[in-house]
């Protein structure tokens, strides 16, 4: 008899097993399939901290008036803006509710947010966020400017005579403004070679380090000295100007030479290597043209040497552009300030002038008449020059005619200083060293003639 009832439990709850196993099987089925899938992802392939990001979870379909959701318990450091949900209808015919969510993230880091709850026809269904990372923002990160040595360093330190080759690179910027050096003490010092970093500008953000220029460095005293004052001027994503200078990055110890003896005997050598020319594959190669970016620089360099005060660096760049583009350096710019201060001075005399003169100071009166012609004299030579337009030629022939059909001998390097005699329809008359000539305007770019904004420049351009 209890046999019998046991039996009978058994089969009672294996039957109620199945029939419960039906049940689960049919809603299962009537489930979309899709939904067991879903997650709730960014639509942008990168947030940053303090811009919106935009969230959207999509439920194929399923009407909108089916739909409901809660929004989920945020951390601290992130904020819902708003919320909504919405038809759509994508390419391929598939139509649904989208959901949206639109999130501020005031920290960096890696994010797991909590499940999104949404009400099907009263069904719950938790989706959870996709996880993804939250950058800084670029307007918040300082550009950099940093070195790695390619040869000569061990462990942080060097020996005094041996060649340190070292590359300069920068990251966290969008465009280079300028770029310059100065000459260490105490140390021979080149440039090895200058990269394309002008077309490294960019307007996305990038972490990516940018080339800027290998130098060959010799320190020829032992001590611990700071590295070579490289300097870069560069545009921030905040949109500010930034100037960095890689002396500001480190020092070297330098230790004493290995072998002082062998020392002494290949001194000739080694400061011989501070003037002797780089030897090239072939005796009879051709210099390269300067790009048009870099004519572009000189004019703006010697423009800015006219506006410049005469104890300024300004003209010393100048010339080190100059000698990295190969080039020997031209004519100096005259400076707007001396004619000025001609005139004043000028002034200044022809009032004294005038004043002894009522007083009757004859033998000063005299002196302060003919200080003022010399004077008056010098200002107009002085203001003569500044009127006299010249620009940067690009480099390339010159014609006895503004015709491109015309014979021509002559040819001039790009990166001189040329002097604009005439101009015409798209042609410019020249004159370079007794050599005169028709060119294209577009291979002249002009230097301002004279202007009175003065200002201090320092290292770039």
């Amino acid at each position: 008899m209890e046999k019998s009832r046991e039996t009978a439990k058994s089969i009672f709850r294996k039957r109620l097993l199945s029939f419960l196993s039906i049940i689960v099987s049919f809603f299962f089925f009537l489930i979309p399939q899709k939904l067991f899938s879903l997650e709730v992802v960014p639509k942008s392939e990168r947030a940053v901290c303090g811009s919106q990001t935009v969230f959207s979870l999509q439920l194929p379909d399923v009407l909108p008036a089916n739909v409901e959701f809660v929004s989920p318990i945020l951390p601290n450091d992130v904020t819902c803006l708003a919320a909504k949900k919405s038809a759509y209808l994508a390419e391929n015919g598939e139509s649904g509710t989208v959901i949206e969510l639109w999130l501020t993230f005031y920290k960096d880091g890696y994010y797991e947010l909590p499940n999104l709850q949404v009400y099907i026809e009263d069904l719950n269904y938790s989706v959870p966020f996709a996880p993804f990372q939250v950058y800084k923002n670029p307007q918040d990160i300082a550009p950099e400017i940093f070195l790695e040595y390619e040869e000569g360093v061990k462990d942080g330190t060097a020996r005094a005579g041996d060649v340190i080759l070292f590359t300069v690179y920068a990251r966290y910027f969008m465009q280079v403004a300028s770029f310059s050096w100065t000459l260490p003490e105490n140390a021979l010092f080149r440039l090895v070679e200058q990269y394309d970093f002008a077309s490294s500008a960019r307007k996305e953000f990038s972490s990516d380090k940018v080339k800027i220029a290998t130098f060959a460095w010799t320190p020829l005293i032992p001590g611990v000295v700071s590295v070579p004052d490289v300097k870069l001027s560069v545009s921030s994503y905040s949109g500010m100007r930034k100037d960095l200078s890689l002396s500001q990055t480190g020092s070297l110890h330098i230790l004493e030479p290995s072998d002082k003896e062998v020392k002494k005997e290949e001194e000739k050598t080694l400061f011989a290597y501070a003037f002797t020319p780089v030897e090239t594959e072939e005796d009879d190669e051709v210099i390269a043209e300067p790009v048009a970016t870099e004519i572009a620089v000189l004019s703006r360099l010697r423009d800015k040497e006219r506006r410049s005060l005469p104890f300024s660096n300004t003209r010393l760049v100048r010339r080190q552009v100059e000698n990295a583009m190969g080039l020997v350096n031209g004519e100096d710019e005259p400076y707007i300030i001396v004619p000025i201060l001609f005139w004043l001075l000028s002034a200044l005399c022809f009032v004294l002038s005038i004043v002894f003169l009522r007083k009757k100071r004859f033998a000063k009166t005299f002196i302060l008449t003919f200080s003022f012609v010399c004077v008056l004299v010098c200002s107009i030579v002085f203001t003569a020059r500044q009127v006299v337009p010249y620009g940067v030629f690009t480099g390339g022939s010159i014609y006895p005619i503004p015709e491109k059909s015309a014979k021509t001998s002559f040819y001039i390097h790009g990166g001189n200083r040329v002097r604009i005699m005439e101009k015409t329809q798209g042609w410019i008359y020249i004159s370079f060293n007794n050599i005169e000539g028709w060119v294209p305007s577009e291979m002249v770019e002009p230097i301002k003639s004279i202007s009175f904004k003065l200002e201090t420049v320092e290292d770039g351009f």
